[in-house]
């Protein structure tokens, strides 16, 4: 089986104890270990997939029980870094059945560092989304690493969740996110992440402005109305697969870890995309619970 390697943000989510309308709203919040990276991560520990994070966190109380649970969890903390002077990231972010509203309080997940390059060795996928690449200490990391993949073969995963408010400085990074596509192999954007990064298109154009770009594999995700697959010669649409949503958070996260599954195992992308449809579909409806492969195949692909 192969190896998936995963840098990014490792982060507390402090998430709305109730649905709301806008964050000015809530009164109580529950704290939920986050970061997409480290959510695909520790779903691929459950998935029973070989997968490596490289994230950092403070050195703080909040920095040692993400460390914890990903220990818990089975995965390893190796390379998960701890920062002497900036405090671990936080979120702020509402409960929601749609797109969530955020608020993101940056701190060491700024500044992740080049771990031993020996950390690839039998990887054959590299993922890395838009946080760490939006602030300049860990844009030279991720840009290192990129360079590095590529040299040694390794497929490079792109997750586009570019969001201006997110830029250092207040820098608008879309140009940039754009340019980091030529080597890209799989990218999954949300509609919501296509429509920041290059404004309002129908989902075709979407799609096909991924692949002028240079992604090869491109998976456009619709929230209800299901998902579009490309891999630039067939394109096709599938419905969601979920029926009850009690919360969309990680759903996106939840999609990536299906589609490592199987492409870890020697799937195409639009089996991979398939069987990530029905890993996001569990999440939103079995919200925080851990993934079961069996459960997730019975309930949503028998």
């Amino acid at each position: 089986m192969s190896k998936v390697l995963i840098v990014g943000e490792m982060l507390i989510d402090m998430v709305s104890e109730s649905y709301v309308d806008g964050l000015e709203k809530v009164e109580t919040f529950e704290r939920h270990f986050g970061g997409s990276p480290a959510n695909i991560a520790v779903n691929l520990s459950d998935l029973g997939v070989d997968a490596t994070l490289i994230s950092r966190v403070g050195y703080d109380p909040m920095g040692q029980a993400l460390i914890d649970n990903a220990e818990n969890r089975h995965l390893e903390t190796k390379y998960i870094q701890t920062d002497p002077i900036r405090p671990t990231t936080f979120v702020i972010v509402s409960k929601s059945k749609s797109t969530p509203q955020f608020i993101p309080l940056r701190g060491a997940d700024t500044a992740i560092e080049l771990p031993t390059l020996s950390v690839f060795d039998d990887a054959d996928f590299f993922h890395f989304s838009s946080w760490p690449i939006s602030y300049k200490r860990s844009r030279k990391t991720i840009l290192e690493m990129i360079d590095y993949a590529i040299d040694r073969g390794v497929k490079i995963c792109f997750d586009p969740n570019y969001r201006k408010v997110l830029w250092e400085n207040g820098k608008d990074g879309s140009k940039f996110v754009k340019r980091l596509m030529s080597n890209v192999f799989l990218s999954k954007p949300s509609e919501d992440d296509a429509f920041h990064i290059f404004g309002s298109m129908h989902e075709n154009e979407y799609i096909k402005q991924f692949h002028e770009y240079g992604v090869k594999n491109v998976v456009l995700t619709l929230g209800k109305d299901g998902f579009v697959v490309s891999d630039g010669k067939k394109i096709k649409k599938f419905k969601s697969l979920a029926r009850h949503v009690i919360d969309t958070t990680g759903a996106g996260d939840g999609f990536w870890s299906g589609m490592y599954y199987v492409l870890t195992n020697g799937g195409n992308i639009f089996e991979a995309a398939q069987f990530g449809n029905a890993v996001a579909a569990f999440r939103v409806e079995k919200f925080g619970e851990k993934l079961d492969r069996s459960l997730i195949e019975k309930e949503f692909l028998s």
